[in-house]
């Protein structure tokens, strides 16, 4: 059987409940793969952006290791989360 797990060497994977892997490279966060019910998986980056849906583990670790998307709270992404709050 081929490990999904090494779709990248640098990328470390969990799998942290039955049909849920989460990657990682350098300790940050990358995104994850969930199983669905039809057996296929969707793979998340790291701020939960859909990837895609994919036939294998395989194919939606990879797509997870190469998103790229870090989250990262340096990232200047933080500005377009706030808003206003009135009382």
């Amino acid at each position: 059987m081929n490990d999904p797990h090494s779709a990248s060497s640098d990328v470390l994977w969990a799998c942290v409940e039955e049909g849920f892997h989460v990657g990682s490279r350098s300790g940050d966060f990358l995104g994850y793969v969930d199983r669905q019910p039809d057996g296929s998986y969707s793979a998340f980056d790291a701020r939960s952006r859909a990837l895609g849906s994919f036939s294998t583990l395989d194919g939606a670790t990879a797509a997870v290791s190469s998103s790229g998307a870090l989250a990262s709270p340096d990232d200047g992404t933080d500005e377009q989360l706030r808003g206003v709050v009135q009382l």
